[in-house]
């Protein structure tokens, strides 16, 4: 999964809007912190994945230290202390966010995620058998918490969340039908980490102070 991965983090930052937390950018790392942790781990070897050029294109083949379920509590829990020691308030938003990555990858996923601390037994309901499904999958997360997250931020907040909305989908739509499955998960991890810090570097711009210093965050919600 890839777009449909950030939909927690754009519904979590609507739900602390108007509230000391977490910046869009910290919750939209958040989203992808596990995948992140697997493509570090995977340059070294620590942990793997089966390429292939058709469906399902990529299957987790050693991924107990980040896509088993209790590894996904321990980053959870980690990353949301971790969180809380730097914004007021973002402990339980950002660890929701990263526990949600396993959920996410459920939905798509071959049986490749892990339910204890062996690589097998492992979970999947196979989405990504079925390409267009996926798909529209995916799509549809981001556009309904795209829907959920634009009525708390003020008016150019909100269309630069659309803009953002609208690359998420265009990137899914290339992946999923147009660019083809890296050959090395070297490439793999090199384009996902690079795709990860856009998207977070994307989500500061959409929140980002305007020039006169006004907020671009929580708006229309906040008011009276």
């Amino acid at each position: 999964m890839l777009a449909g991965h950030y939909a927690p983090a754009l519904a979590a930052y609507r739900a602390v809007a108007g509230r000391k937390g977490p910046p869009l950018w910290v919750l939209l790392l958040a989203a992808q912190a596990v995948d992140v942790g697997f493509m570090l781990l995977g340059l070294f070897g620590v942990e793997a994945a089966r390429l292939a050029p058709t469906a399902p294109k990529l299957v987790v083949t050693a991924g107990v230290w980040t896509h088993s379920l209790p590894a996904t509590v321990a980053w959870s829990l980690a990353l949301g202390l971790a969180a809380g020691r730097v914004w007021r308030g973002a402990a339980l938003p950002v660890g929701l966010v990263v526990a949600s990555h396993f959920g996410t990858d459920l939905l798509v996923h071959t049986p490749d995620l892990p339910v204890g601390f062996t690589q097998e037994p492992a979970l999947g309901l196979s989405l990504w058998l079925h390409p267009p499904w996926a798909w529209a999958l995916e799509c549809a997360l981001v556009l309904a918490a795209t829907l959920w997250l634009v009525p708390a931020l003020r008016a150019r907040a909100a269309r630069r969340a659309w803009l953002l909305c609208a690359a998420l989908v265009t990137l899914q739509t290339l992946s999923e039908f147009v660019i083809p499955t890296p050959p090395s998960f070297g490439e793999l991890a090199a384009s996902a980490l690079a795709l990860y810090a856009a998207v977070a570097a994307g989500g500061w711009w959409v929140t980002r102070p305007a020039a006169t210093g006004q907020s671009q965050g929580p708006g229309p919600s906040t008011r009276r």
